[in-house]
């Protein structure tokens, strides 16, 4: 249902929404935004409602048609074009309130945080598109929970959520100051906790007893693991891959991590 039409860039709405895109703003405000016809139709499937929702008159029937009932507003193309993150946008653009399934744990005061069947972490992963993508693999491969250093990527950055294709509305995702202290909680629920590592004591990932509780961590391409968080683990294994290859993509190798484990389960 259409409610008003916006035709300037001063709109208090709009002003609001293009402030969207400094991280700090979306912190104090606890909202985040996203753009596109895929990303909104997983949205509103997880049963979110936007808090606004903008669109383009060129978008408008979609919506009328796809999802009647969601209310939105129409706004001309010089406004959208102010709010818009993408080079190419489609003419949707969706705020929202932060998610119920992301925290940020600044110390651990339950252990039940960690009684989960299957989680992933991850050490300093700053790319957005990185950790979108293995959100989305995360989703794919039936991990709970994802476990996040301080110095990942923000979550509600709209490149993340982009790669991610809708994952980031469904996934448990858990923020925290101590990698360390995640590790040692998740010992003390009777998971083991390797580490990813090209290291001379790192075990091929083929010989992992995949039928005991267990994750992985995986770390930045640039920097690894710490140390702390490799110490903290019971064992570092390596994924097996062509001399002439030095590395992979971290978005990647926690996807193959990832997919292992999910099918020596089923």
């Amino acid at each position: 249902m259409q409610q008003e039409i916006i035709t300037s860039r001063n709109n208090p709405k709009i002003k609001f929404a293009a402030a969207l895109s400094d991280k700090k703003f979306r912190t104090e405000n606890g909202v985040f935004a996203f753009e596109g016809f895929k990303l909104l139709d997983e949205f509103l499937s997880c049963g979110l409602r936007p808090e606004f929702l903008f669109v383009t008159k060129s978008a408008a029937d979609y919506i009328g048609k796809r999802h009647p009932g969601c209310p939105f507003t129409v706004v001309s193309e010089d406004v959208y074009n102010k709010i818009s993150f993408e080079k190419s946008p489609e003419g949707i653009f969706c705020v929202s309130k932060t998610l119920d399934k992301i925290h940020n744990i600044i110390i651990i005061y339950r252990r039940d945080y960690f009684q989960t069947s299957s989680c992933l972490l991850l050490d300093g992963i700053s790319d957005p598109g990185n950790l979108g993508t293995i959100l989305r693999s995360a989703g794919a491969f039936g991990i709970d929970t994802v476990i996040l250093s301080k110095n990942c990527a923000d979550v509600y950055n709209n490149k993340t959520v982009r790669a991610s294709m809708g994952a980031v509305f469904r996934q448990k995702t858990l923020r925290l100051d101590s990698l360390p202290a995640a590790v040692k909680a998740l010992q003390e629920n009777e998971v083991k906790v390797y580490a990813a590592a090209l290291s001379k004591t790192a075990v091929p990932l083929e010989t992992v007893d995949f039928s005991q509780k267990l994750c992985f961590v995986v770390g930045s391409e640039a920097n690894g693991i710490s140390k702390e968080v490799l110490d903290a683990c019971q064992r570092q294994v390596i994924i097996g891959m062509e001399k002439s290859t030095e590395s992979l993509n971290a978005a990647t190798a926690a996807s193959i991590l990832m997919y292992e484990q999910y099918r020596s389960q089923r």
